[in-house]
C-alpha cells in the first residue's frame, strides 16, 4: 500500500483550506462590487410596494442626494417610487475625466 508522509498530508490540507478562503473571499469581493441600486424590498422599508423618499433616505447613495436622485427615478411624479420605476430607471453616466495631456 501506498504511505503518505505526514508533510503531504498537512501541506495537501493547507493547499485545500487556502483554496476555500481564497475561493470565499473572491465571491465576498464580488458581491461587494454589485452594480446598481439594491433590491425593491430592501429598500421598501414598510412592505406597502411604494418606497418613498422617507424611507429612501434611510439608504446610502453613491452620489447626488437623495432628492434629485429619488425625483429621477420616480418618473411619474408621484412622490412614490414602485418596483417597476426602480427597476427600469437607467442613472446617468459619470462624467467623464478629461486626460492630462
Amino acid at each position: 500500500m501506498f504511505k503518505l508522509s505526514s508533510k503531504v498530508i498537512i501541506c495537501s490540507t493547507l493547499t485545500f483550506m487556502s483554496s476555500l478562503a481564497y475561493s470565499s473571499a473572491l465571491e465576498q469581493s464580488q458581491q461587494d462590487k454589485r452594480r446598481g441600486p439594491p433590491p425593491f424590498s430592501q429598500l421598501d422599508l414598510n412592505g406597502d410596494q411604494a418606497i418613498s423618499l422617507e424611507e429612501f433616505k434611510q439608504h446610502q447613495i453613491p452620489r447626488g442626494d437623495h432628492e434629485t436622485v429619488f425625483a429621477n427615478i420616480d418618473s411619474n411624479g408621484d412622490q412614490q417610487i414602485s418596483e417597476q420605476e426602480l427597476t427600469s430607471h437607467k442613472p446617468p453616466c459619470p462624467p467623464k475625466r478629461k486626460r492630462q495631456e
